[in-house]
This record gives structure tokens, C-alpha cells and sequence, in this order.
């Protein structure tokens, strides 16, 4: 009786696994059935999680990689959206997918049998670093749930509120955030809180304009109604900063910032603009009213507080009272990670150094350059900066050896796929991205879109040879191991050695 079963479960395993091998692993035949059976629509996505949207007479519905209507066509398809809204909607995550509102229609959450699991006119979805926060809109209000890979949980106690989140940035990767939730209950007596019932019961407002430059994952700053002081607290509400500040602060590196700032009226109602700062260590404070704009007050891993120009005059540019201005100390100011003023910064093997009040330079640590012309730092990574060279006036992604590259590849090579000797400066097909496995990036870094005239695509490997035997209209990027392409009227996959597009 054992052997029987033992049997039987040998067949039904080598049953999968041919039928396995007859989807992914024989891509021609794939690829040649699943582009006959699309040439009848007029949009069709990237695959993402094996479902493909596809869009017919204004109707969305979605394929499977044979190519086969798995999800009927029954959602309508705003007419105003172009191919790149197009690509940005209708994928699916954990088996999830998002159907966009039109002027007529609700927005829908489907899952992989078309059910709706969720409609509103309106369906908004934030990301947080445990969960995603999903408010569905409707007349009567809004509904609040909080969306983990396997389960969706309806939030109750924020129904029409607006839940606490907080925005953390990484100082050494600063194109990376994660956004936090806040349930405030040592705050608020045990009490979880939305924004509206924190505000109106225990007297906290989120400060949201300093809440972008925490160095510490899990912390918000708060405004006190009743006091008019500022402060900071963690996920839970414990007080990390006392509410004794008069202006906005946060934290960076251990420093305390407190921006002092001027208010005007604009065209969207009455702005804020920082002009100097406070600089605290563990209370005590280091510097007092150090010039800032919003494009020097606070550096990558450490603090550059730029002198104003002599005649920049704040009370005509921004048509404020002249007196409500502070006195600022107008110098430039360098600091290190622990409030010291210092010459330059250390920067990998290197050295970072801020040269007469204007640009930066990279030297060794005698001093000498290592990269050969000055430059602005638009962004830093941890051993890598964004630049634009004041000589050439080019932007690049320059390393602390000074070896440059284009800098759309920094997320390549934090990633570890590409090394900086194989890099093409010209378009490649999309940035690194963490949901698509490591040969498709593999392959969205290695092969790069040749513009043509007529405004025609084509795609090229790192090895200088044409993928495709034609030149194409549109060209998407790998996603489980297909690349979506447009010739004329009609839309073909291709696998990575260019298997699929006919001509017609």
C-alpha cells in the first residue's frame, strides 16, 4: 500500500514538473502562442505575479502567460490615461491588483479570479514599513484598513480619520524612506489615535514639514496646542525630545535642529520658509542661528550651513515684515556628526572638502584631487554622490575614488548586479527594482534602448549585438523573463535572446 502511494505521488510530481517545463521552459513555443493570441488587443501589459492587463474596447480584463483570458474584461479604462499610466496601473501584488476610478466608475481592489474584493469612488493605498494603509472612499466618508501580505484587517478606529504616519528618511541612501505608523498610545493615556482625534482630544498636531529628516527609524515631531512647543516621540508616544522648543526640530545624527522660519502668503495660502537654525548636542546648544535655505540646511551625513549672498534681501523676496526676520549669524558653517566645525568631510578613501563658500572638490588625504573638477551634490549614497561638474556641466554618479558613472545606475550597483567598468552611458531599459528577480534586472541594466529616427526603438546588449531584428515603437522593460515591445499597431513579447517579434 505505501509503494502504491509512493507511486502515485512520483507521477503527480513529474507531472508538475513537465507541465512547469512546458510554460517557462520551452519560450519559443510560448512566446510564439502567447503573441498570436494578444494580437487582438489594443493595450497589453508587463506581466507581474503571471497575469498581464490587456485592454479591448475600453474594457480591462487580464491574461495569463499562455496568453489565455483569465480575468474578463468588465472594468472600465479611464480614456485620458497614455501607455506610461497605463504601465503604472493594473498589477498585481500578493495576488492583490488596483483598478483605477473613471469619470463614471468606482475604483476596485480585485484578486486573481476577478473578484471585487473592495470598491470606493476613491481608493488611496499607503505604504508603510509593516503594512500598507488602505482608505476606500465613498460619499458617506471613508473605511481604513490596514493590508499585510495575507490579510486585511478593517480598522474600525479610524473610520474617516486619517492614521499617524511619519516619513524617515536614510541619510546614506537619500533617495530611500520608509514611512512609519504611529499608534501614539503612551501619548494619549492607552489610547490608540488617528490625526483628527489626536489633534482635537489630546492637543498634537504632526508637524509635517520637519518630519522628512528623522535619523532615527520610529520617531515623529509634534506640536503642542496647548503649550505652543515643539517635541519628539516614538512609534508608541514615549518622549524622546521634551515639548520646549518654539520652532519646528528633528533629529539628525544626534544633532537637534530647530528650523526658524518666516511665513508669506502665496498663491496656495500662507508658506513657510526656513532662514536659520539652531544646532543642539544632548541639549545644549552649539550654534545659534546659522543661516539655511532649503538647499544647504542639512547635508548627507554631515552639515553644511551656507552663508547667505550679500544681497539677498528675504524680506522683499518673499514680501514679509522686515522685523519679523531673525539676526543671522551669516556664515558658513561645516559640521561634523557631532557638531564640530571641521575643514572637510571624510568620504570613503577620501575626502570631501567645501571650497570658498561655492562648491565641493574630492581629495586625497593630502590633499590632492582625486576627481579633477568641482561640483554640487544633489544626492548621497554612502560611498558614492550625485553631482553636477561645474566644467562640463554633466551629471554624474561619482564614487570616492573618484570613478564616475551615469547616475541612473545607483540603484544597480547598490543592488550588486552591475560593476561601474560595464556601464553604457545611454539609456537603459528601467531602474532596479526589488520585485523583479535578479536575471530580469540583470537583464533591464544590460541591454539599453538605441533611439532612431522616425522615433523608432531598438534594443542593444552589453556585447554591442541587436536584440530585436526589427525597430519597435515602445519597449518596456524584463519582467518574468519577457520584455513587452510595440511594432505598429501590435504588441509582442520577446524573451532575452530577442524570441517572438515577427513582422507582419
Amino acid at each position: 500500500m505505501k509503494k502504491k502511494y509512493f507511486y502515485i505521488i512520483l507521477v503527480d510530481t513529474l507531472l508538475l514538473f513537465f507541465g512547469f517545463l512546458y510554460l517557462y521552459g520551452n519560450p519559443d513555443i510560448d512566446i510564439k502562442e502567447l503573441n498570436e493570441k494578444i494580437k487582438e488587443y489594443e493595450y497589453v501589459g508587463a506581466f507581474q505575479e503571471d497575469y498581464a492587463a490587456v485592454i479591448k474596447d475600453g474594457k480591462v480584463g487580464f491574461i495569463n502567460k499562455l496568453g489565455d483570458l483569465v480575468i474578463p474584461m468588465k472594468w472600465d479604462v479611464d480614456k485620458s490615461y497614455n501607455v506610461n499610466r497605463l504601465d503604472a496601473s493594473y498589477k498585481f501584488v500578493n495576488g492583490r491588483c488596483y483598478i483605477p476610478p473613471t469619470e463614471y466608475t468606482n475604483a476596485y481592489i480585485i484578486d486573481k479570479k476577478g473578484n471585487e474584493l473592495y470598491s470606493g469612488r476613491y481608493i488611496r493605498i499607503d505604504k508603510t514599513r509593516d503594512f500598507d494603509v488602505m482608505y476606500v472612499y465613498n460619499q458617506s466618508g471613508h473605511s481604513v484598513y490596514f493590508v499585510q501580505k495575507d490579510a486585511v484587517k478593517k480598522m474600525e478606529l479610524y473610520e474617516n480619520e486619517q492614521v499617524v504616519v511619519g516619513r524617515n528618511w536614510n541619510y546614506y541612501d537619500s533617495d530611500s524612506y520608509k514611512d512609519i505608523y504611529f499608534s501614539l498610545e503612551k501619548l494619549c493615556y492607552g489610547n490608540l489615535v488617528g490625526k483628527e482625534t489626536l489633534e482635537t482630544k489630546y492637543g498634537y498636531i504632526v508637524s509635517s514639514s520637519s518630519n522628512y529628516s528623522l535619523d532615527g527609524v520610529g520617531l515623529i515631531t509634534l506640536y503642542n496646542i496647548k503649550t505652543n512647543k515643539y517635541g519628539i516621540v516614538d512609534e508608541k508616544g514615549n518622549v524622546v525630545v521634551p515639548f520646549q522648543y518654539d520652532n519646528n526640530i528633528c533629529l539628525c545624527y544626534g544633532l537637534l535642529i530647530e528650523t526658524i522660519s518666516v511665513s508669506y502668503d502665496s498663491d496656495i495660502g500662507l508658506q513657510k520658509i526656513p532662514v536659520c537654525v539652531n544646532v543642539y548636542k544632548d541639549g545644549r546648544l552649539l550654534y545659534e542661528h546659522l543661516p539655511c535655505a532649503y538647499s544647504n540646511c542639512f547635508s548627507m551625513g554631515f552639515f553644511l550651513f551656507r552663508a547667505y549672498d550679500n544681497d539677498m534681501n528675504f524680506s522683499e523676496e518673499i514680501g514679509c515684515d522686515e522685523s519679523e526676520i531673525p539676526e543671522i549669524n551669516n556664515v558658513t558653517k561645516e559640521l561634523d556628526m557631532n557638531g564640530k566645525e571641521v575643514s572637510r568631510f571624510q568620504f570613503g578613501k577620501n575626502y570631501l572638502r567645501f571650497v570658498d563658500g561655492k562648491y565641493w572638490q574630492l581629495e586625497d588625504e593630502g590633499g590632492q584631487l582625486v576627481y579633477p573638477n568641482q561640483f554640487d551634490i544633489d544626492v548621497r549614497f554612502r560611498n558614492t554622490v550625485v553631482i553636477n561638474d561645474r566644467k562640463t556641466y554633466k551629471s554624474h554618479l561619482l564614487n570616492d575614488t573618484g570613478d564616475t558613472i551615469p547616475p541612473q545606475y545607483d540603484s544597480y550597483l547598490k543592488a550588486g548586479i552591475v560593476k561601474m567598468t560595464n556601464l553604457p552611458d545611454v539609456k537603459f531599459l528601467c531602474e532596479y527594482k526589488k520585485r523583479l528577480s535578479k536575471k530580469d534586472n540583470y537583464n533591464n541594466c544590460h541591454f539599453r534602448i538605441i533611439e532612431k529616427s522616425y522615433k523608432k526603438l531598438n534594443v542593444v546588449g552589453s556585447n554591442g549585438l541587436e536584440l530585436l531584428p526589427f525597430d519597435v515603437d515602445e519597449v518596456s522593460y524584463f519582467s518574468q523573463g519577457l520584455l513587452r515591445v510595440k511594432l505598429g499597431n501590435r504588441y509582442f513579447f520577446v524573451d532575452e535572446k530577442g524570441n517572438g517579434l515577427i513582422e507582419d
